[in-house]
């Protein structure tokens, strides 16, 4: 089980350090009074290999980190 959970972490890590990298955008924030009229934008557009490299990446490891962290709770550590 601690395999699977240091591969899940290390692809996790990968697929957004990958996708972060090589992206471009902006981000915004709002301030004001009353606070429902604050916001915040976050644009981010990645395009080419790293998008191709860095979803399925992200994907797996979120799906892989889900599996492990099930297995942690209904298996039996004796």
């Amino acid at each position: 089980m601690r395999s699977l959970l240091l591969i899940s972490v290390v692809c996790l890590a990968a697929g957004l350090i990958i996708l972060f990298t090589y992206c471009h955008g902006t981000t915004s924030m709002s301030a004001g009074y009353p606070l429902s009229g604050m916001s915040v934008h976050l644009d981010m557009t990645t395009t080419g290999v790293p998008a191709l490299l860095g979803l399925p990446l992200t994907l797996g490891g979120a799906g892989l980190l889900l599996i492990a962290w099930c297995a942690a709770i209904f298996t039996r550590n004796d």
